[in-house]
């Protein structure tokens, strides 16, 4: 398979770029114009014709409208006169002769004349065809106005006039009926009298007034409207409009259709397409005349920088400076890189000095220590690392301000500098934040070096002057030696060493610590179990032991204690002591406690099923109240167990409750409405605040193993145990005392009136199955 060839990155030139973006910018304006002209400009000219085309219909309409107006005036005529009302009555050729000839329909444009007597007879009728000058048969046209004549001849009065449309099977027809009267207009009628117009294709080009129409009207389905004037197009080209005509009954059943050529809609593409082509043309232009400008304006000019900086990029410190020829934006750039290039030597030689040195105290920096370390091993000297950490320098921060911080960190820096001794090639620098760390001389023996460093730690004994007074500031101190006879590392692991040292000055309050492997171990320890704590719980590799609660008065077991219990794999059992702080540290206590809370409920409801009721008690951990829900995790969880809130019992103790105290006040009141008893655990060890007990809402307390250990001969501690416990009674809280392993503590505690007890003179934390046997041998002999 032939290698393949990483793809070249496509770079484009800035002139194709300039291009492309005029370019995308023309499309995108006729586009544009694209979408919008139809809107603009044809729809426009739509608007336009449609209301033109609107005008015409109603012309139309009222076009017809005024022909039927003449043929009832017409009628008339016709009808009030004396050789009319003679002939309805009595007909006779002379009249037919004298009247009904051919000028007299072609004069009046008309085609029918029906006679009909006083009793709607038909007496003669008269066809006309106007197209070929000749009469036809009127039967058929009188044999389908016959039907109508009730509607027709049904006039309300002499003076009366029917007129109105009628489709007929040759077409439409103008319809008008008057009765006939005497020449002076009056009666009696005599009868009646219609006059019919054929509205033919030539009579329709006649009432239009634009030769450019075309009128038709046709029979259609009657609807609800009547004068509405719609207008749509018909196609690209034919426009047409239509309005509903009233027939002799009264019905919208003619459709009068104008329709006309679409002149103003073609006028308006054709002017949107002018105005595209006129655009493109502009456009081209522009983008024509801007690619020049740029060309002689911007990117000749660039070319020349771009050679410069390619002829600058081959010397260490550039000398030469880019020319500099007019007062535009290329001239300002040409001007602000010299000043870059004036500063950028200027800057080199300040990084030359500060790569090497704090910025905020002067001492050497991480950078600096880090080689003057690595120098110190390859010559292969004994000497000693010392990383100090100052103590509480957080609170200075939060408490006074960070510009006090820096105040205190600026004051150290200069203190451990007069401290040293240049001459023993000692050398003090700053890590960063507030660590400091030593490079000291040493002997094979560590004497020499922590001599020292507890001779620059001293220094710190004399309050530090700040802005906001004199402060004092205590520092610990790790030291790690090299070369060491035990382990071997380079300058990572020398550093290391000396952290963990430092750490645990830290935690066991002394100011300095010398590194031994115990602590490497130690960590690396505490590393596997952090490691394999997150995945011991669904491994089941956790465990509850129950140590019983023993009525000292009858000797009964009345309730036990939950404890936690870890078989690793590989390390054993590790006491809680070790884990309980790493599962706090790293957030997994949530999850286990709340492992512990089930496990132990499920149990106590377990003894309960069996006829056994023990209260349980379950420590709770400060992590565990500093969240607001823990109250409806316990509520749900007795939910779940189905255990009564008077068997569970949560312990708390002194320290954890200090770390929030108006939350946890505020869980435990919720904990107690519950009906849980709350116990403040190991009562003796923390604060030992009788305030502090005052405030927390509980129901019972518990003595540490210290109070009882030794108490037998120590009169003092009992007067306190004493008096504890009675205090206690007073305020109506139990009292447990714990690490219990003597007879003679149970007399003393029986003495003092504490009732309740628990440690190794009853029993040692025991299984649920040992428990449980336990229950029952204590149950049989309670003396035991």
């Amino acid at each position: 398979m032939p290698p393949i060839t990483p793809a070249i990155p496509l770079r484009f030139s800035l002139r194709l770029k300039v291009l492309a973006a005029l370019g995308l910018a023309g499309l995108f304006l006729m586009l544009l114009l694209s979408a919008l002209l139809p809107r603009l400009i044809v729809a426009r000219f739509d608007r336009q014709e449609t209301g033109r085309m609107r005008e015409e219909t109603q012309r139309a309409r009222r076009a017809l409208a005024s022909e039927l107006a003449n043929l009832s005036t017409y009628v008339l005529n016709w009808t009030v006169w004396d050789e009319t009302y003679r002939y309805v009555q009595h007909p006779t050729r002379d009249y037919e002769r004298s009247n009904l000839t051919a000028p007299t329909f072609q004069s009046a444009r008309v085609n029918l004349f029906l006679y009909f007597d006083r009793r709607r007879e038909l007496i003669s009728a008269w066809n006309y065809d106007l197209e070929h000058q000749r009469f036809v048969s009127a039967a058929p046209v009188a044999a389908q106005i016959l039907p109508a004549s009730a509607v027709l001849l049904q006039l309300p009065g002499p003076q009366a006039v029917r007129a109105g449309l009628l489709m007929l099977s040759d077409g439409p027809w103008l319809l008008a009926a008057r009765p006939v009267l005497t020449g002076a207009g009056t009666g009696p009628i005599a009868g009646s009298m219609v006059i019919g117009k054929r509205l033919t294709p030539a009579v329709l080009n006649e009432l239009k007034r634009d030769p450019r129409l075309s009128l038709q009207l046709q029979a259609v389905r009657p609807t609800d409207g009547t004068e509405e004037i719609s207008v749509r197009p018909l196609s690209e080209w034919q426009l047409e409009g239509q309005t509903r005509l009233l027939d002799l009954y009264g019905q919208p059943s003619l459709l009068l259709r104008v329709t006309a050529a679409r002149e103003d809609h073609i006028n308006g593409v054709v002017a949107a397409q002018v105005i595209l082509i006129t655009v493109l043309a502009l456009v081209l232009l522009f983008t024509a005349l801007t690619m020049l400008l740029v060309e002689r304006l911007v990117l000749r000019r660039l070319a020349v920088y771009r050679h410069h900086v390619q002829a600058l990029q081959g010397e260490d410190r550039p000398s030469d400076r880019f020319p500099v020829r007019g007062q535009d934006e290329l001239s300002a750039l040409g001007e602000a890189l010299n000043h870059l290039l004036d500063r950028t030597e200027q800057h080199q030689q300040q990084l030359v000095q500060q790569a090497s040195q704090d910025e905020l105290t002067g001492l050497p920096n991480r950078r600096f220590f880090r080689e003057q370390l690595l120098a110190r091993l390859r010559a292969g000297q004994p000497f000693a690392v010392v990383l100090l950490d100052l103590n509480d320098f957080k609170t200075i921060n939060d408490t006074l301000g960070h510009e006090v911080g820096d105040e205190v960190l600026r004051a150290v820096a200069e203190r451990f500098l007069r401290a040293l001794r240049p001459e023993a090639q000692e050398l003090v620098a700053r890590l960063g934040g507030d660590e400091f760390v030593l490079l000291l001389p040493d002997t094979p023996q560590a004497g020499p070096a922590a001599e020292r460093t507890a001779a620059i730690l001293s220094v710190l004994q004399i309050p530090l002057p700040t802005s906001a007074g004199e402060l004092f500031v205590s520092a610990s101190a790790g030291l790690s030696r090299w070369p060491d006879e035990q382990e071997q590392g380079g300058a990572s692991a020398l550093l290391k060493q000396a952290d963990l040292a430092m750490y645990r000055a830290k935690a066991s309050g002394t100011p300095l610590e010398l590194y031994t492997p115990v602590l490497s171990e130690e960590a690396r320890q505490r590393s596997v179990i952090e490691r394999d704590l997150r995945g011991a719980l669904d491994r089941g590799e956790f465990t509850l032991v129950y140590q019983p609660v023993v009525d000292l008065h009858s000797g009964k077991t009345v309730g036990c204690e939950a404890l936690l219990r870890w078989h690793h794999p590989e390390l054993g059992a590790i006491s809680p002591q070790c884990f309980i702080p790493v599962a706090e540290e790293s957030g997994l206590i949530g999850e286990l406690g709340l492992w512990v809370l089930r496990t132990a409920c499920t149990q106590a409801g377990r003894w309960r099923a069996a006829g056994q009721s023990l209260r349980v008690a379950v420590n709770l951990s400060a992590m565990q109240l500093r969240g607001g829900a823990f109250a409806s995790q316990v509520a749900r969880i007795l939910a779940d167990c189905g255990l009564p809130p008077e068997l569970l019992e949560l312990e708390v103790t002194e320290t954890a409750v200090m770390d929030d105290l108006p939350n946890a006040i505020r869980q435990l009141t919720q904990i107690r409405a519950l009906g849980v008893t709350v116990a403040l655990d190991d009562f003796g060890t923390g604060y030992a605040s009788l305030e502090l007990v005052r405030e927390l809402p509980l129901d019972k307390l518990k003595l540490d193993r210290s109070f009882l250990s030794g108490a037998e001969a120590d009169r003092r501690r009992q007067v306190i145990i004493a008096s504890v416990i009675r205090m206690a009674g007073e305020l109506g809280w139990q009292i447990v005392a714990e690490g219990v392993e003597t007879p003679e503590q149970v007399d003393l505690l029986l003495t003092w009136h504490c009732s309740l007890a628990q440690g190794y003179l009853y029993a040692r934390p025991m299984r649920p199955d040992e428990f449980w046997t336990f229950l029952h041998d204590s149950a049989r002999s309670p003396s035991s």
